[in-house]
């Protein structure tokens, strides 16, 4: 397994329990985001394999974040992130 395997198999487990967590706890805003991002380490896992194209990863978060209602979360991290 390399880094990066380990990197995202870490990150992807994290975010189920956290979501798994959240569920039981009743938290809603830790229970969404932890749905929205629990997909995403695998799918950079998937692009690095084919080469590199992230820009599919991101437009797959912001289709499910449409889905979830969590558009201007994602605008927002993003924006803050720069």
């Amino acid at each position: 397994m390399t880094d990066l395997d380990q990197i995202c198999t870490i990150l992807y487990r994290a975010f189920i329990d956290i979501r798994v967590d959240a569920y039981e706890k009743n938290n809603n805003v830790a229970f969404w985001l932890a749905d929205l991002m629990h997909n995403i380490p695998c799918a950079i896992k998937t692009e690095a394999a084919a080469g590199g194209d992230f820009s599919r990863v991101l437009s797959e978060l912001h289709r499910r974040a449409e889905e979830r209602g969590l558009v201007s979360w994602v605008d927002n991290a993003l924006s803050n992130g720069r």
